[in-house]
């Protein structure tokens, strides 16, 4: 593996790692602040914001098999296209 791809590896690994729990548990807490009153633009924006970061880590695998495997798709071929789409949508 070259050395750029073990480094990407790397930060995917712990963006994913830290990342994850923290917005599934501001999301949960968002939400819930949500139901208990009216939320304020503020609130609906970091809901908002939340919920494109919860979907670029929950592709945010598929970036690191890519990065395992030397940054060449080891997936198959059909889910390329619809895993980087999702991926950076969310950016």
């Amino acid at each position: 593996r070259p050395a750029p791809a073990m480094l990407v590896l790397t930060i995917y690994i712990l963006t994913f790692t830290v990342g994850f729990p923290a917005n599934v548990f501001t999301f949960a807490t968002l939400l819930a602040k949500a139901w208990r009153r009216r939320p304020s633009p503020s609130d609906l924006l970091l809901l908002n914001l939340t919920a494109a970061d919860l979907l670029l880590l929950l592709f945010l695998p598929f970036k690191m098999a890519e990065a395992a495997a030397g940054m060449v798709w080891p997936l198959p071929a059909a889910l390329c296209p619809v895993a980087n789409f999702c991926f950076y949508s969310s950016i």
